[in-house]
């Protein structure tokens, strides 16, 4: 993976406050209960009133939660640098991007100190996660800020069992989201990494899902990427070329299909999430 393009120095480095985006908390409840996620907005959104935005939903891996990817408010992580850039130079259209988290409260009957080690209950949430998505958080970020406020302007992505989350919303959620970024991992639908224990029956439950909500092949598009070091490989490399092999559902983007399957040289870690996101958001949400 010679020809692999790590992201340039600058996005790390912060922009200058003239152009610098904000990050803010947001508060919502999902039936009845308080719910937390941090959101980002470009730079501008105070100024152009008028103006709305497409939505980039960001979800954490296993063990994290809402501020994982900005590194809380103070933006201690690559994210926040790398969209100011980013938006600045052109290269992506102005974004709103909401990190939320799929751990729950204790009386729920879940304990998040065993969701953050047991990846059985990091498993459980990620597979309903999309109903909250879809019922409460889009409507609540939609009434919230100027959103385009339609699917097509709106992405999901996540890294590790994020990822898994990714899945599960194109397979049970797809009628709310457009754009997919699945990074470093497989969809648990059939089992843990049914990617790579139970392949062909894990691509069929995805579809199956697709199918159900009444989607086409043009009304979703995926970019998924991991690692050749990344411990997802071995389960992401098989399903993401079965579905490949499943069309009309599935198809390379390299050919003008809907699924881009890309390898870095990297392993399992936020490190590579800045590269795969720099990617992905110029084919979702390309500057003018």
């Amino acid at each position: 993976m010679s020809e692999w393009k790590r992201i340039p120095d600058r996005y790390r480095e912060s922009a200058e406050p003239e152009k610098s985006g904000t990050l803010r908390e947001f508060a919502y409840t999902d039936r009845g209960t308080p719910r937390r996620a941090l959101v980002y907005l470009p730079n501008g959104y105070e100024e152009e009133g008028e103006r709305r935005y497409p939505v980039l939903f960001l979800m954490h891996g296993g063990g994290g939660n809402e501020e994982e990817f900005f590194g809380g408010l103070d933006a201690k992580m690559p994210l926040k640098p790398m969209l100011d850039r980013m938006i600045g130079e052109g290269l992506v259209r102005p974004l709103i991007v909401v990190t939320p988290t799929f751990n729950r409260p204790v009386d729920e009957g879940v304990n998040p100190d065993a969701v953050r080690v047991h990846a059985g209950d990091a498993a459980a949430l990620t597979a309903v996660f999309w109903r909250e998505l879809e019922e409460s958080l889009i409507p609540a970020v939609d009434a919230a800020f100027r959103t385009e406020g339609n699917r097509d302007f709106r992405a999901f992505g996540g890294f590790s069992m994020g990822a898994e989350a990714t899945w599960s919303v194109l397979c049970r959620g797809g009628a709310a989201v457009r754009y997919y970024l699945p990074m470093s991992g497989d969809f648990w639908a059939v089992s843990v990494k049914g990617g790579k224990d139970h392949t062909a029956e894990t691509c069929d439950r995805l579809i199956d899902g697709i199918r159900e909500r009444g989607l086409s092949p043009e009304d979703y598009r995926v970019f998924a990427v991991t690692g050749e070091q990344d411990i997802a490989y071995e389960a992401m490399k098989p399903m993401t070329e079965e579905l490949l092999g499943r069309a009309p559902w599935f198809r390379s983007a390299d050919e003008g299909g809907n699924l881009t399957w890309r390898v870095s040289p990297g392993w399992h870690a936020y490190e590579w999430c800045w590269d795969y996101i720099a990617l992905a958001l110029p084919e979702f949400f390309p500057g003018a």
